[in-house]
């Protein structure tokens, strides 16, 4: 059966966000666009053995790729130096979001986000931007932050956009009208609770 695991972007990964599928020892590469809803798009021919891959299982929904890189360091004008290193990728198990809402209903909610001592309240299609930000933004015509709600097959997403440009995905694994559950995060806790504000 195959099984669709979210690539976790951290603050140092630029780029679309990717999702690996999983069936049996066989893992494909899929770069998440959004055409008129979120779809996957097959990466090239990009496809490995997971018996092949140096990884490790941090719980049950959580896998971590150890990949051999090299980190360039620029000191100067003139000189700049490699490093021999690896690389972390960690990807989290996607399941169907829990919950008895509708989708509109589900857009609707206010909700508290606070994770690891960044607290924002939230509503989907709204403007995160601060009003200084907003009014340079404007000048610039640039849209600005905001997320958005998204469903590939079964699992809702919490969508983050910076100027049309899909940022992050961050599952969601429940929800209902007191509380929504979030989940793949970079760091602990990978799961958070969001009350639901009225």
């Amino acid at each position: 059966m195959k099984e669709n695991w979210l690539f976790i972007k951290t603050a140092d990964h630029y780029g679309n966000s990717e999702i690996i599928q999983i069936d049996g020892d066989i893992i494909d590469y899929f770069v998440v666009e959004k055409i008129d809803e979120i779809c996957l798009i097959k990466n090239g021919n990009r496809n490995e053995k997971l018996s092949e891959t140096e990884h490790k299982f941090i719980n049950q929904n959580r896998i971590r790729f150890f990949r051999n890189g090299k980190i360039y360091k620029v000191l100067s004008d003139e000189k700049s130096i490699t490093e021999d290193c690896i690389f972390e990728n960690d990807y989290e198990k996607l399941n169907a979001t829990e919950t008895e809402l509708t989708e509109s209903e589900i857009q609707n909610l206010k909700f508290v986000f606070n994770w690891n001592g960044e607290k924002k309240n939230l509503r989907f299609n709204e403007v995160l931007d601060s009003p200084v930000i907003q009014g340079i933004n404007k000048r610039l015509n640039k849209e600005g932050s905001r997320i958005v709600l998204e469903k590939l097959n079964e699992t809702l997403f919490v969508s983050l956009y910076i100027d049309n440009s899909l940022d992050k995905l961050i599952p969601i694994k429940y929800v209902d009208r007191q509380k929504m559950i979030l989940y793949g995060f970079p760091k602990e806790p990978y799961e958070i609770n969001c009350p639901i504000i009225e």
